[in-house]
């Protein structure tokens, strides 16, 4: 299948607050350009090429049918997560069952509900700074602290984390949950490979100094 990433669509009307968000939202969105310049969406996390074909094709088939009930997961939903996390991250299918994948309708979500299970309300959580306003947004109504860990540029002017600084908080306000974004939300840093080995390595080193294994 070829997928398209160079057509311009028109999203005016569209429900795509990215571009009619644009001037109606002060403090939040940027104001309307100035007459004659384009409006450039890139104030939020927003895909602006066309969704793979099947997609709307599916919504569409099952949009033609007039019930819209409760529903569960199919098996479908399932398998399709369990197939990618064995080809992409070599996971074991025998291991990763549908009993062991819950099921969230968003990102921020599912963020709550995996941080519930690590930290309770009024327990700090560990965010890098900048940070998304969505993961600020929802760990204050959820009852959870921030504690920030600013982002640093290196000498090649590359925003970097501050491993010392993580340590420091972490080990200073006892944090046991920490929200890690790749590609981090707003700086669009995608990690490297040894980046993310040593946060995980200085997580380690934490729990284990705690006696958790």
């Amino acid at each position: 299948m070829k997928y398209d990433f160079t057509s311009i669509m028109f999203r005016s009307g569209h429900d795509a607050i990215a571009i009619d968000g644009l001037g109606s939202m002060p403090g939040f969105a940027p104001e309307l350009p100035m007459d004659g310049f384009d409006a450039i969406p890139m104030w939020v996390a927003d895909m602006n090429f066309p969704t793979v074909p099947t997609i709307p094709e599916a919504i569409i088939a099952r949009a033609s049918h007039p019930a819209f009930g409760y529903f569960n997961p199919t098996p479908e939903y399932y398998n399709s997560i369990i197939q990618w996390q064995t080809s992409r991250n070599g996971c074991d299918p025998a291991l990763l069952t549908p009993e062991c994948i819950g099921y969230e309708n968003g990102v921020i979500g599912g963020v709550v509900t995996a941080l519930t299970s690590f930290a309770n309300p009024g327990d700090p959580i560990l965010v890098h700074s900048p940070t998304y306003i969505g993961f600020t947004g929802s760990l204050q109504n959820n009852g959870f602290k921030i504690v920030h860990s600013p982002l640093v540029k290196d000498k090649d002017n590359i925003w970097r984390m501050d491993f010392e600084d993580m340590e420091n908080k972490i080990r200073k306000y006892n944090i046991h949950a920490v929200i890690f974004c790749s590609p981090h939300n707003p700086c669009g840093r995608v990690w490297e490979r040894w980046e993310l080995e040593r946060a995980m390595e200085l997580y380690k080193k934490i729990r284990l100094c705690r006696g958790f294994r």
